[in-house]
């Protein structure tokens, strides 16, 4: 193993399981036990949905990989191990992607370059985001017409989400089409302060970046099939995860139907990426929770509790992660 993955793993590691520790003490054991008694059988249920949703993340990570050199010696297991230690991490992070995708392109450089690697990491971190805008295009209308009341304002705003993500899913093709970082560099450049720098980087590692956008790229340009194939993972995992809602809500004896699954999941998540910088969405979350709830009629104390259970799911999957990164890496895992 190379010493410097080794190290990064192991600092990873420390750090995760401190603010895990925090991040238990913040909520509080008993508090913690309570609910997951409180939720019963079901609790498994929820742990699990999100089980078959991180399967579907590896097999479009899978997809996006194969067909490179040395991709073959990393398993499809190894794949959605590296999902999971991947969003754990990011889930600690006060800014997602801070942790977690520099993470997997360091696990993953040793075995495919590290070009493919980063490119690779970049194609499935876009399809991730890509598979969240089409979530939001499809859920905010439904939501739309299917809550009986919606201020205006807010209403405006939904209309605004859909068209934001109309346009993020057109910038999102064309980077998928013509690559990311050269075009990154030219929105730099215009930067006042930093354009010459910028501009000296980009004609310093001209043949770097277009062997990286050209790695990027290849995917939509050349393997359409593979590309929607991973997308629609993606998106079915994206739809996936809102179930647990539906799991959370029975032990309460509240049946919800899944286009209200869905339209809780997509306002919750909507609001908690516009408050991105809060780590592990400390807040946001279950503010998003209670502003959909309220608005389908539902009681507000459903949303908090979904949102304390949606906390402890995350912490459980975050320690699962945690874990993760010390198990040693092989071909078959």
């Amino acid at each position: 193993m190379n010493r410097k993955v080794k190290i990064i793993r192991d600092l990873l590691f420390v750090v995760g399981m401190v603010v895990l520790s925090w991040m238990v003490y913040r909520v509080g054991i008993d508090n913690i036990w309570e609910n997951i008694k409180d939720t019963g059988w079901w609790f498994f249920a929820i742990v699990g949905i999100w089980a078959i949703v991180y399967t579907f993340n590896g097999l479009a990570f899978h997809v996006i990989l194969r067909g490179g050199n040395g991709c073959e010696e990393v398993s499809l297991l190894r794949k959605i191990k590296l999902m999971i230690s991947g969003f754990a991490i990011n889930s600690m992070t006060p800014i997602g992607l801070l942790g977690g995708e520099p993470y997997k392109v360091f696990e993953l450089k040793e075995y495919i370059g590290i070009d493919r690697a980063t490119s690779g990491v970049l194609l499935s971190t876009m399809m991730h985001f890509l598979a969240h805008f089409i979530f939001w295009m499809v859920s905010v209308p439904i939501f739309i017409f299917v809550v009986p009341v919606i201020p205006l304002g807010i209403k405006l705003v939904l209309w605004g989400v859909v068209i934001g993500g109309l346009l993020l899913t057109y910038w999102a093709f064309t980077v998928f089409r013509k690559g990311l970082i050269r075009q990154a560099l030219r929105v730099a450049a215009r930067i006042p302060f930093a354009k010459r720098k910028v501009r000296a980087y980009a004609a310093q590692h001209a043949e770097r970046i277009e062997v990286m956008d050209s790695l990027t790229s290849e995917l939509f340009i050349n393997r359409k099939k593979d590309f929607f194939l991973a997308l629609s993972f993606e998106v079915i995992a994206r739809f996936l995860s809102s179930i647990e809602i539906m799991f959370m809500a029975i032990p309460l004896g509240i049946h919800l139907t899944v286009f209200q699954c869905i339209i809780v999941a997509a306002f919750s998540s909507l609001f908690a990426n516009i408050l991105f910088f809060s780590p592990m969405q400390l807040g946001t979350r279950e503010g998003g929770f209670g502003i959909a709830f309220s608005m389908l009629t539902i009681p507000l104390g459903v949303g908090v509790y979904v949102g304390l259970i949606t906390r402890i799911r995350e912490m459980f999957w975050i320690a699962i992660g945690v874990i993760l990164m010390r198990i040693k890496p092989s071909k078959n895992l």
